[in-house]
């Protein structure tokens, strides 16, 4: 069958590339994968998408206290990020640009990130740009668009059935991909030194009775902040904490779905599938599988992810990797077309299985503690699956939400003494307001997107035509979206519930 929907686009101009960026990722996760068959190097030291992971409640007695470094401000505000990995640098960066002070923990040694690629859509790219200037410098630094006109959806299960089953106008998400760790390492070229904290697992915190939080650590040390925002991943300490950690919510869920990633030659993925779909952003449906595969940056890499339902449970909820035999895979898309077999036949030999984990089922009810000075954002507050390719784009929207709330709310109290604690609370609780929905939204719509593309969602089956009508309507709504908008009604919401509280 022939597209659903099709239309011209002009091609984009391509963004700066760090070739170097590239090669090191690759080389690092040879040397982790080889660290991890010696079993010096465990799965979630490289996983800090998903950091934070210890799950103990004790908090540990008070052995060392260090300091936040001065600040200019009379009356300075520190908060603290919980976590290093994108969604955390790029919620620092926003608020550093307002001049607010920030800390950095993050659990692992060093910036931490897989060599695997995603992609953010123009929507995402404008949040990252109303969050700081500089969010999208370090982005378009290790990023390029899809220069094919279409995203196209091909059918890879079907013999004979080679046309696109729909195809998007690539200029309606207008994607740019790069790798993960390229680009949080250009995040990290743009944080100010001493900015970040490494190998801090955060065990516990303490809501204080003179407005401090109070920051464990399982090293042993405590540190005294005014604020918290848990950017910790999927397997959040601070959402535990937060919502506490027998709530329904404060652990996310198996979703059944495991997913294969690699970053692969071109010219190998170009020879299985030909240079028209080799070169471009291409997916195939098929049952209980689905494929995604896409250059990154123009560089001789392709980005491969085969995602698969899997029967049962996931054994080790704390550790959401595993090293697998590329059978494993190979298993899963036996009865495939030979140009995705061949494909698939191009991972390593111990290729990355990752769970699919999100908060679908059980939805924080809040992403802001009852106290208004610790909060959740990104995957901590509603991990996603990845099927609407928007996940961390609406950790973006986050970051330019809380850069946006508490840059006007501490504004506003400059002037009055003692103000600070005041405007960190209205602008945390205007944050979860604003951001729950849609956010909540976009878990639900990839979950629904998950079980189209795996042609198990009932009502639409196989059928081309049902399965782009579903698909569009939860796209649409992630694309036609204004940040800036939204940002500036959250700055206002915010300010008129400033004005409304109580000293």
């Amino acid at each position: 069958m022939g597209s659903s929907w099709s239309a011209p686009t002009e091609k984009l101009e391509d963004a700066n590339r760090l070739s170097h960026l590239f090669e090191k990722a690759m080389e690092d996760d040879i040397h982790d994968e080889k660290a991890r068959a010696m079993g010096t190097i465990h799965e979630e030291d490289t996983d800090t998408d998903q950091s934070q992971t210890d799950t103990s409640s004790a908090t540990p007695s008070t052995t060392t206290t260090t300091t936040p470094s001065e600040s200019p401000d009379p009356d300075p505000v520190t908060i603290a990020i919980i976590g290093g990995g994108i969604i955390g640098m790029i919620t620092a960066l926003g608020l550093i640009y307002r001049g607010i002070h920030v800390i950095v923990y993050e659990r692992s040694s060093k910036y931490t990130e897989t060599s695997a690629g995603f992609t953010f859509s123009a929507g995402a790219r404008n949040a990252m740009e109303t969050t700081s200037p500089r969010v999208l410098e370090a982005f378009l630094r290790v990023a390029a668009p899809n220069n094919h006109p279409f995203i196209r959806y091909f059918d890879g299960y079907t013999p004979g059935n080679d046309e696109a089953q729909w195809a998007i106008p690539s200029e309606r998400p207008d994607y740019y991909g790069c790798l993960r760790s390229a680009f949080l390492e250009s995040l990290g070229q743009e944080m100010p030194e001493g900015a970040v904290r490494f190998s801090k697992s955060l065990e516990g915190y303490e809501e204080m009775d003179d407005g401090k939080v109070r920051l464990c650590f399982g090293d042993g040390s405590v540190d005294f902040v005014d604020a918290v925002i848990g950017c910790d991943g999927i397997k959040s300490r601070v959402r535990q904490l937060l919502l506490g950690e027998d709530h329904p919510a404060a652990h996310a869920g198996f979703t059944g779905i495991v997913a294969y990633r690699a970053v692969l030659p071109l010219d190998g993925v170009v020879a299985a599938f030909g240079p028209d779909k080799g070169l471009s952003h291409c997916p195939h449906v098929g049952p209980s599988a689905f494929t995604v595969t896409y250059q990154i940056a123009n560089a001789p890499l392709t980005n491969m992810i085969l995602f698969c339902r899997t029967p049962g449970l996931w054994k080790d909820s704390k550790k959401l990797l595993e090293i697998c035999h590329r059978s494993t895979a190979q298993e899963a898309v036996k009865e495939w077309k030979a140009d995705i077999r061949a494909v698939v036949d191009l991972l390593p030999e111990n290729p990355n299985k990752w769970a699919i984990f999100d908060t679908a089922e059980h939805p924080a009810p809040s992403y802001v503690s009852d106290s208004g000075r610790v909060c959740i954002a990104g995957d901590a507050a509603h991990a996603s699956t990845p099927f609407m390719a928007s996940g961390a784009a609406m950790g973006v929207e986050d970051a330019a939400v809380l850069g946006g709330v508490l840059g006007a709310a501490l504004d506003a109290v400059k002037t009055g003494k003692g103000g600070n604690g005041k405007a960190i609370r209205a602008a945390f609780k205007t944050y979860s307001d604003v951001r729950l929905e849609r956010s909540q939204r976009v878990v639900t719509d990839s979950r629904t997107a998950g079980e189209v593309v795996m042609w198990q969602n009932p009502e639409t089956g196989r059928d081309p035509k049902k399965c782009f009508e579903r698909l569009w309507a939860g796209m649409s709504r992630v694309w036609e979206f204004d940040i800036v908008e939204s940002v500036e009604g959250a700055k206002g919401g915010c300010l008129r519930l400033l004005g409304e509280m109580e000293d």
